[in-house]
């Protein structure tokens, strides 16, 4: 990161003077504020990009839950994803010491927090609503099912909103940024595959769901091969991170397991289980990759 090399090198310059002690822990400070600044700002924009994978995570636990499956842990699960995402918004608003959030007043990202919030508020109450004493709450339900999508794409917006304000504009950090942008989407269509597949498997909405599945393969599997590999046509570099590449690698074994049966028209039961377990893995590391990703960006 070329800003804190120059500072780097300010500090080895000027701790040769004769008050050097003085200066050195003086620009030490400086660093050392740098760097923490630049950790808010990734932080922020992780949170934002963290809820658009949210939002998927969120209607794939309550589809589960409508149909009986570990309702125990997938409402635990429902439950801790909207107290992230509710802290989030929260934070945005007013400020979070917890999550590092400063309270947002630039009015570009309040006008889309706030285009996000007019989402999540009906949203949240319909989270809290959907599953009481046992049963569900079909009202609740059905707005979770056709509003999930809407809270993603809106997520989404406010996350490029503000790595537009944050992350500095140089030719290596955009190459960056697209490839986060890539392996964002990725973590987030990691449950959005489930999510479809599952309304699939119990015949709801069939005709949209498959066409909204075929679309999440498409972009799923073409987003883990330009990570991979790199992709000129849209300008996707390769991921050289010896690290994020054994990762990259590790998702794609994991994907090719399932292929098959994300694109069968009707599975059964064990297929099911099967395509649940690989989901937890995938999300586990597209989380992973994000965020070393992430770390590799100036701010």
């Amino acid at each position: 990161m070329f800003k804190m090399l120059n500072l780097l090198i300010l500090m080895t310059i000027l701790t040769v003077s004769i008050e050097a002690k003085d200066v050195r822990l003086e620009l030490t400070n400086i660093i050392k504020g740098a760097f923490a600044k630049e950790k808010i700002k990734g932080g922020v924009i992780n949170l934002s990009a963290t809820n658009k994978m949210l939002s998927q995570k969120m209607a794939k636990n309550a589809i589960l839950i409508s149909n009986g499956i570990e309702i125990k842990y997938n409402y635990a699960e429902l439950i801790k994803s909207s107290k992230e995402f509710n802290a989030f918004m929260n934070g945005m608003y007013n400020g979070n010491k917890t999550l590092k959030l400063k309270k947002a007043t630039d009015k570009d990202i309040l006008k889309e927090l706030d285009e996000v919030n007019s989402v999540w508020k009906p949203f949240h109450k319909a989270i809290l609503a959907f599953y009481q004493n046992g049963k569900i709450d079909t009202k609740a339900y059905k707005y979770i099912i056709n509003n999930n999508e809407k809270l993603m794409r809106l997520s989404h917006k406010l996350t490029q909103t503000l790595q537009s304000k944050n992350i500095l504009n140089t030719d290596d950090n955009q190459v960056k940024v697209y490839t986060l942008k890539i392996a964002d989407r990725q973590r987030m269509l990691t449950q959005k595959m489930f999510k479809e597949k599952f309304l699939l498997y119990t015949k709801q909405d069939k005709k949209r769901n498959a066409i909204r599945l075929r679309g999440s393969i498409i972009l799923f599997k073409n987003g883990l091969d330009a990570l991979i590999n790199g992709e000129d046509k849209r300008g996707t570099a390769k991921v050289t991170n010896e690290a994020i590449q054994a990762k990259l690698t590790r998702m794609h074994k994991l994907y090719t397991q399932v292929e098959d049966i994300y694109k069968k028209q009707s599975i059964n039961l064990n297929e099911l289980k099967q395509l649940a377990i690989i989901d937890k893995e995938l999300l586990k590391l597209s989380v992973e990759v994000v965020t070393m990703i992430e770390n590799t960006l100036v701010y």
